[in-house]
């Protein structure tokens, strides 16, 4: 399993689940994946690779309620962390 796919995981459990333990070990290995791509383009596009993959499954979920609410908070993070490597503000 790789990094993001792990990432991706995680982030779903958290989303099914609400658990924050699940968001704080996504958080994790997020930023341990991304901090091992050099340049702030490739780490841009790595993000936004895990975003669109975590949208897709979360669109064949249907998800609802809590779980569609914890999946727009993890939307928004992943927004600003790569807003933050633009430089542009959060």
């Amino acid at each position: 399993m790789t990094d993001r796919e792990e990432s991706q995981r995680l982030l779903m459990e958290f989303i099914d689940g609400g658990d924050a333990s699940q968001a704080a070990a996504a958080a994790g290995t997020i930023v341990a994946f991304v901090a091992k791509i050099d340049g702030p383009a490739a780490q841009i596009a790595a993000l936004n690779e895990l975003r669109l993959a975590l949208a897709n499954q979360c669109k064949t979920r249907d998800l609802s309620g809590e779980a569609e609410d914890r999946h727009v908070i993890i939307e928004d993070a992943i927004e600003k962390a790569m807003n933050g490597l633009q430089g542009k503000p959060a």
